[in-house]
């Protein structure tokens, strides 16, 4: 703002300095309002820059905010549970046992009302709990011990594959059914919401969590724009329940460190994820204070067999009934308690369908003399996971992609992730995978078409205006506070989602028209001292309110832009969030080069006559299609992944299309969306690829070979 209002004032300075001192036919029409409307552009831009402030959006009730938060999570969760194939079949029935020792302090501590003002109440329709209540349970009780914990922080850990962040998942949808079934509306805002966030990215020593909580919500739809951080914010006292997934994800000298400032700085119900080996070893420099801790157990024996059994057509196929035989029974061998995994369970499925086409049948994993221990079992599901999700089924169509590619493109991934320590990608994110720093690799597009556009722009201004100082000025000024207000939109693709009803472009009207006749009436003033004030104020408010309205009606659409969403209620998924950014780029050069030949059109009008209206109209759509390209490619991000995926091309021959074939991967079910965020299935296949596949130093071979090993598999499922 300071910079604008700089500009702004040298503008009158200069004005002042040409009336009192030059003489008037030194001054041109051209130049004197090409300075006045450059200056009028830099203020407003400034007061763009200032639209939270001077315009805030309008508010929205806290209540209603949580019921579309709700909505929003339970549709994500609905999805994140369909590609886990937690619907059909039935996930395993869980189980799960109480555990302290060297994980949490007190169970009596944790269990006894502390007061109103430190401890949560039982939710609406849920009963006190006691000691007794936290020594076994399953499903419905883990939900009940959740909802009635008074120190409202519980601790969910369990050995690799043992089905952690399933279980998040569906804790998380009976949380939600349980808010929907609440007796009235005033109960069902007592009840928090869950929202599932993984702690990759999360530096404790350094970021406060609710800063780094509300910087990961407001990259949620109806969390973005101008007042998503004070609403996401909000939302943390008390409305929200937190499910951090993944402490034995992030560094290992940071996890004592995240559980003190987690127990310093929580007021919110928590629900922590870790697998148990880590967990202990953080808790001896740090104990969670005031959490409970429970352990998933392995699946029973009849609970594995009706899990392996219920989706078959009656009666089984024989194969499977050997499986089953072998599992009911504990015969010797390692398959039994291999089985006994959700995660082993479920594959098992995924790569011996019944109806498949597979040469070898499931019973081929009881041959103790090839499968003599159970790493070798893992080891050979892990192998022939990718190759049974790529094999033609009947009703599906068969993969464009060769097999070898398919190996090496989602090791090149799975490889990528474990060097960043992370499970999660997004499309417009593998640009940092490149040699090159994210920003060099990303200044590829703007060096390309931003900055030629911008010098063509101003070059034709100059012409018309005749005075380059004042251009360079205006371009500087547009450029540097257009960043800033542009911020939050370059956060996140852009798309055209929400509705264009809301208050947007009405603001952007009356903000335009205010800065145009403002502007018009002092341009106005100085045409009047150098050719008649009756001329001066119609040509001047005749281009600075056309300048004026376009410049508005522009800011209104951008702000839209970085607000785009926000009233969705389904997350986005990342192909529609791709199709969607490029859907933008016609429409943003429709609008900037209409507006661009209306206002030059006019500007023409009023120096040159009606000759020139046709003339500088055309001029105006080849600069206003110009800063349209600018914009898109400044902001775009897929501008910047096509850069990435070009580098990923050349260097290990993945496949250019790179967000079609991640689509092609999830309808495989070797990877699921969470949101617009992509994930392998399962988190041990990515750490197997990962160490499959050939990195490009001997350093990364010995990562991955070391993230394979059995004792850095990953946790979830």
């Amino acid at each position: 703002m300071l910079f604008g209002l700089g500009l702004l004032a040298v503008a009158l300075v200069w004005w002042v300095v040409q009336v009192a001192f030059l003489p008037s036919d030194s001054r041109s029409t051209a130049a004197t309002y090409g300075q006045f409307v450059l200056a009028a552009v830099g203020l407003a831009v400034s007061v763009a820059a200032l639209w939270r402030t001077i315009l805030p959006p309008s508010s929205v009730g806290l209540d209603e905010l949580s019921d579309r938060f709700a909505a929003a999570m339970r549709a994500q969760a609905m999805t994140a549970a369909m590609e886990r194939g937690l619907m059909q079949p039935l996930p395993l029935p869980l189980k799960w046992t109480g555990v302290s020792k060297g994980i949490t302090g007190s169970v009596a501590g944790a269990t006894a009302p502390r007061g109103a003002g430190a401890w949560f109440p039982p939710l609406p329709g849920l009963d006190t709990i006691t000691s007794a209540d936290l020594r076994m349970g399953n499903r419905d009780k883990l939900h009940r011990i959740y909802g009635a914990l008074p120190s409202g922080r519980l601790i969910l850990v369990g050995p690799p594959g043992s089905g952690k962040s399933s279980t998040a998942v569906l804790l998380q949808l009976d949380a939600l059914r349980h808010r929907d079934a609440a007796a009235d509306a005033h109960d069902r805002r007592r009840i928090p919401v869950p929202v599932i966030l993984t702690l990759h990215g999360w530096d404790p020593e350094s970021t406060p969590v609710m800063d780094w909580l509300v910087s990961r919500l407001t990259l949620v739809p109806m969390l973005r724009g101008r007042a998503g951080a004070r609403h996401a914010r909000a939302l943390l006292q008390g409305h929200i329940t937190v499910i951090l997934d993944g402490l034995d994800e992030i560094p290992e000298h940071l996890r004592p460190t995240a559980l003190r400032v987690l127990s310093e700085q929580a007021t919110f119900r928590l629900i922590l994820l870790s697998r148990t080996k880590e967990m202990a070893d953080a808790a001896r420099q740090h104990l969670l204070v005031g959490a409970v801790a429970v352990r998933l157990e392995p699946s029973t024996p009849a609970a594995t067999v009706r899990y392996l059994l219920d989706p078959l057509a009656a009666p089984a196929p024989s194969a499977w009934k050997s499986i089953a035989a072998t599992v009911k029974e504990k015969r010797p061998g390692p398959l039994a308690s291999v089985l006994s995994s959700p995660l082993w369970a479920s594959l098992l499925h995924d790569i011996y369908p019944p109806l498949g086409n597979l040469d070898a049948t499931v019973d081929e994993l009881l041959d103790t003399e090839r499968f003599a221990d159970s790493r070798t079992i893992t080891q050979h599901l892990l192998d022939q996971a990718v190759a049974a999700a790529y094999t033609s089924r009947p009703a599906q169509k068969p993969s464009p992609y060769k097999p070898a590619t398919v190996r090496r493109t989602l090791g090149v991934i799975a490889s990528r992730l474990h060097r960043d320590s992370t499970r999660d990608f997004t499309w417009w994110g593998m640009i940092a995978w490149s040699p090159l720093s994210g920003r060099l690799v990303s200044a590829i597009p703007t060096v390309l078409f931003t900055i030629p556009a911008i010098l063509a722009a101003a070059a034709l201004i100059a012409v018309l205006a005749g005075d380059l100082v004042w251009v360079t000025l205006g371009a500087v000024a547009g450029i540097g506070l257009a960043a800033k207000f542009l911020a939050p939109a370059a956060r996140y693709p852009l798309t055209l989602g929400g509705s264009f009803k809301s208050r947007n472009l009405r603001r952007g009207i009356l903000l335009g028209l205010g800065l145009g006749l403002g502007f018009g009436l002092v341009a106005g003033s100085q045409g009047g001292f150098a050719g008649g004030f009756a001329s001066g104020y119609v040509g001047g408010l005749g281009v600075c309110l056309p300048v004026g309205l376009v410049g508005g009606l522009t800011v209104g659409l951008l702000d839209q832009l970085a607000q785009q969403g926000r009233n969705d209620v389904n997350p986005p998924s990342p192909v529609k969030l791709w199709h969607a950014e490029v859907a933008t780029a016609p429409f943003l050069i429709l609008t900037f080069a209409s507006a661009g030949a209306l206002v030059f059109g006019l500007i023409g009008g009023v120096i040159g006559g009606a000759d020139s209206v046709l003339e500088e109209g055309a001029m105006g759509a080849f600069i206003g299609t110009a800063i349209a390209v600018a914009v898109w490619t400044a902001l775009s991000k897929t501008m910047r992944a096509a850069c990435g995926q070009l580098y990923l091309t050349v260097r290990y021959r993945t496949p250019f299309r790179l967000v079609r074939f991640l689509e092609d991967a999830r309808s495989r079910h070797i990877l699921r969306t969470v949101g617009p965020v992509y994930q392998f299935r399962h988190a041990t296949l990515q750490d197997h690829l990962a160490a499959r596949s050939q990195p490009a130093s001997p350093a990364s071979t010995a990562t991955a070979s070391a993230a394979a090993s059995p004792e850095r598999t990953a946790p979830s499922m």
